[in-house]
């Protein structure tokens, strides 16, 4: 039979590392212990894997100049969309640079020429394609261009927005200033 009244005597002088009720010092439970240390680690994980809202420029940035194309828009589309405005990841909330210049063209698509037996392009009315080239400071490796965490590549879908618009569509084009 257990002497019950002699172990809280030793847990009460600190003597034992874990008393009948399975507390720590006679103070915490271990899985507390347990759940403490996890919040812990998540914490330290949510700091290290979470990324600042800014693209602050770093010694060894260089201009890093893309074209969005944003297809199937309406004529006012492009009047939205104001040079010199801070341009942002809709997703996640990154400055990912600066509107430089803004152009509408015809939206194409492909239609069937029965006479002549062949697919040609035609614009479709009411509808434009938008390419916005914005501008940041971004660095350059030999497999990647970042904007702050931002990933730019050709051929990458985007979603931008402004002030004043949203829009999602395809990195067109790439132009990295002081890179090989």
């Amino acid at each position: 039979m257990r002497n019950y009244a002699a172990e809280d005597r030793f847990s009460e002088r600190g003597e034992t590392l874990i008393d009948k009720n399975y507390r720590m010092f006679g103070v915490m439970n271990l899985v507390d212990i347990i759940m403490i240390a996890a919040l812990i680690v998540f914490a330290v994980l949510a700091l290290r894997f979470s990324a600042p809202r800014s693209a602050a420029a770093k010694p060894g940035d260089v201009p890093v100049r893309y074209t969005v194309e944003v297809q199937r828009r309406k004529p006012d589309f492009a009047d939205k969309v104001k040079v010199g405005d801070a341009v942002e990841d809709s997703q996640r909330g990154y400055a990912i640079g600066t509107i430089k210049n803004v152009r509408a063209e015809p939206y194409l698509e492909d239609v069937p020429d029965y006479e002549g037996n062949i697919i040609r392009r035609a614009p479709v009315d009411g509808l434009e394609t938008v390419y916005i080239d914005i501008e940041a400071i971004g660095r350059v490796t030999d497999y990647t261009t970042l904007i702050g965490y931002f990933e730019v590549l050709v051929g990458k879908d985007v979603y931008i927005k402004t002030k004043r618009f949203a829009a999602g569509g395809y990195v067109v084009n790439l132009e990295r200033g002081g890179a090989p």
